[in-house]
């Protein structure tokens, strides 16, 4: 089983792709929707929380009850089907499995951990491996009491479709881009309204420059109407729905500016993108962003205005861009999918 909390992000979609074309029954499944489900069958309030009681004991009470009702949702579900195997594939759900571990669930368990945030979440005695982005996850999780016999350095998975490139030009002629432009994709994973609109500001203030800007959002972003009414008349700013084709739009882009999210952090990376890492207030995307940047593998920005500017230096300055391309190139593996089936299955067959 490939879990994770929400929507299941690249990592997950990455790893059931490859579990499958090995030949291996896998099910992915999302805790919120399993919560939802069980939720209908039984009172959270009544016979679910008591469920959860009469598992864990006194344990119960030294945790968040809502942890609780997502355990005893999980633990019934992956009793109910059978499974053996768990791979964890973000914050929350390796926070989960961790206490269900703790409170005898017995498949094998693994966590893919992308960042810092991933990592603290961890309960060090009781998941059988940890497939870490970084090396410096690597020591800091041996710090916190993870034996190093159960951590694996192979980068972070991502999906096929950004291994296989196509290159800049290419890659605007098959989207339409005209090949004269300077462009621009924002991935606005963590932004809001007014940065997005900071940004197209700071754009639209540039009238040297010949631009196309793209706003990538999810479908069912409660901004995305407001943008397009905003930006109606201006054809240089273009709001774009997720696409499966977001490697191509990586690929045909100047720059790419984004908060410093591990995992289209390394997609980007993968696709040779030359990236600006607008900095959060949150430390565990600092750290990404300064991993990044101490590689020269991105641009660090601490404000709209700097990003506007980073991107455009990048766009101007190909040796930079290039420079930056081949340092990706360098860090980042395509075989972390690969690498991590063959780790579990070796794994599996001795236990």
């Amino acid at each position: 089983m490939v879990l994770s909390y929400d929507t299941l992000p690249g990592t997950a979609a990455s790893l059931t792709e490859e579990a499958r074309e090995r030949g291996l029954q896998v099910e992915c499944v999302e805790l919120k929707s399993l919560m939802s489900q069980s939720k209908r069958s039984l009172s959270r309030r009544s016979r679910f929380v008591q469920s959860a009681k009469e598992l864990l004991g006194a344990v119960y009470k030294a945790y968040d009850p809502l942890d609780y009702t997502f355990i005893t949702a999980l633990t019934h579900y992956i009793n109910e089907s059978d499974i053996d195997t768990v791979i964890c594939t973000d914050a929350y759900s390796v926070k989960v499995m961790s206490l269900s571990k703790q409170a005898g669930l017995d498949p094998l368990c693994y966590a893919v951990i992308s960042d810092y945030e991933a990592a603290t979440l961890s309960n060090p005695t009781l998941l059988d491996g940890y497939f870490i982005a970084q090396e410096e996850l690597k020591y800091y999780m041996i710090r916190h009491g993870i034996g190093s016999d159960r951590l694996y350095n192979y980068g972070l998975p991502i999906p096929k479709s950004f291994r296989r490139t196509l290159g800049k030009w290419a890659a605007r002629n098959y989207l339409f881009i005209p090949q004269n432009k300077r462009v621009y994709l924002v991935l606005t994973g963590g932004m809001g309204y007014d940065e997005v609109t900071g940004i197209c500001s700071e754009m639209l203030d540039a009238e040297d420059e010949d631009f196309l800007l793209y706003i990538l959002l999810p479908r069912d972003s409660e901004i995305r109407d407001r943008l397009e009414q905003k930006y109606k008349g201006r054809d240089s700013i273009r709001v774009i729905a997720l696409t499966r084709h977001l490697n191509i739009y990586m690929e045909g882009a100047d720059a790419v500016l984004s908060h410093p999210k591990a995992f289209e952090s390394y997609e980007a990376a993968a696709v040779g993108a030359p990236l600006v890492h607008i900095l959060p207030p949150n430390g565990a995307e600092r750290r990404i962003a300064e991993f990044f940047a101490d590689r020269e593998m991105s641009l660090k920005a601490a404000s709209i205005r700097d990003s506007i500017a980073q991107a455009r230096r990048l766009a101007r300055e190909k040796a930079v861009a290039e420079r930056m391309r081949h340092v990706q190139s360098r860090y980042i593996r395509g075989d972390a999918s690969q690498r991590i089936m063959e780790t579990i299955l070796k794994k599996t067959d001795y236990h």
